[in-house]
């Protein structure tokens, strides 16, 4: 059965040398993600992700440049754009969204982030960004999709 393109915007959010991420928990296994979700009909990209920061982390956020793009195209399943999207802190208090599959949200260290399951698994590519305090080109990865030990879809 044909599935159409689901456009994810995210947000790249750092301070005091740590990134914000949320905890996603599906079918017994955790993974973060940076904050963020699904475009709807009638949003801009910006208004999304800036939407998306509100309902995960309870955060508002100024949303600004395009920082990455990738897609997870599983074999035979879903294909997945993500789009992520430098953003700061303007307001609200931290705490995790009412989504069934949110667990957790929290600053993380960026020592830490090369330990995490991230998905999409953009880890090292973010880290790059960081490095370059998150001037320069857009970073367009294409295809991260690979199968993860247990047969689930990596990076949705």
């Amino acid at each position: 059965m044909a599935r159409g393109v689901r456009v994810r915007v995210a947000v790249c959010t750092v301070r005091d040398g740590r990134i914000l991420l949320v905890q996603h928990e599906k079918e017994g296994r955790r993974y973060w993600l940076l904050p963020g979700g699904g475009l709807e009909v009638g949003e801009t990209l910006q208004q999304a992700a800036a939407r998306e920061a509100v309902e995960e982390t309870g955060y508002a956020m100024s949303v600004g440049r395009l920082l990455l793009i990738c897609e997870v195209i599983v074999p035979g399943g879903r294909h997945i754009l993500n789009l992520v999207y430098r953003a700061e802190v303007t307001g609200g208090d931290l705490r995790c969204g009412d989504d069934a599959i949110l667990c957790d949200v929290r600053w993380i260290d960026r020592a830490e982030l090369h330990g995490l399951e991230l998905r999409p698994p953009i880890g090292g590519e973010i880290e790059a960004a960081w490095a370059a305090d998150f001037e320069g080109d857009v970073r367009v990865l294409g295809d991260v999709w690979r199968p993860d030990t247990a047969g689930n879809e990596p990076g949705r």
